[in-house]
């Protein structure tokens, strides 16, 4: 499958809006987009839906993207990554947490710890 029917693929999917399809649909986008910008768009995007479950799927789609990629827009990402840190789902805040440290680890990126 080429880069332009993939993002067809899941641009298709972001138009459905089907939170349980959704939750697998940005995962492949952090383990599997070729274009790490239209990646990141994607996942910036879907870091703000309603469902919790594919916000932090978004969410830890920055790690993904940081460990294959090596490097991420900062200034929108790290923003995104605070705010989910403090997300009142407990869901998101855990996969919060989890693309912080690989956040720091991939892009030596610092976060301020969440509160307990």
């Amino acid at each position: 499958m080429g880069t332009a029917e993939f993002e067809q693929e899941i641009e298709d999917a972001i138009d459905r809006d089907d939170p349980i399809e959704l939750m697998d649909v940005v995962l492949r986008v952090g383990h599997e987009a070729p274009d790490r910008e239209w990646a990141q768009s994607c996942c910036m995007q879907l870091s703000r839906h309603r469902s919790a479950h594919v916000r932090g799927n978004a969410i830890a789609g920055f790690g993904h993207l940081a460990r294959r990629f090596g490097r991420l827009d900062p200034n929108a990402i790290k923003r995104r990554v605070d705010i989910a840190l403090h997300d009142l789902s407990p869901y998101v805040r855990e996969q919060a947490r989890s693309a912080a440290e690989d956040l720091q680890t991939f892009l030596e990126w610092e976060f301020d710890p969440p509160p307990e």
